[in-house]
């Protein structure tokens, strides 16, 4: 199945343990949920999620997508 993402929210609260310096800017964080839109293939939501999850190294905390035939 073809997906197309079209909003994306993954989970960067813990990255850096609250330490400012190794936390990512608001324009990192853009950059990956950026790089996350978009046509993606997969078998199920599931699936997607998971490569997404690879892709980006980063789990996601909720998907807005549409489905292509």
């Amino acid at each position: 199945m073809k997906f197309i993402v079209k909003d994306i929210d993954l989970y960067l609260s813990e990255v850096g343990d609250g330490d400012p310096d190794l936390q990512y800017t608001q324009q990192e964080e853009y950059v990956m949920h950026q790089r996350c839109l978009g046509r993606w293939t997969a078998r199920s939501e599931k699936h997607l999620r998971s490569r997404i999850e690879d892709f980006i190294g980063y789990p996601v905390e909720s998907i807005n997508y549409e489905v292509k035939a």
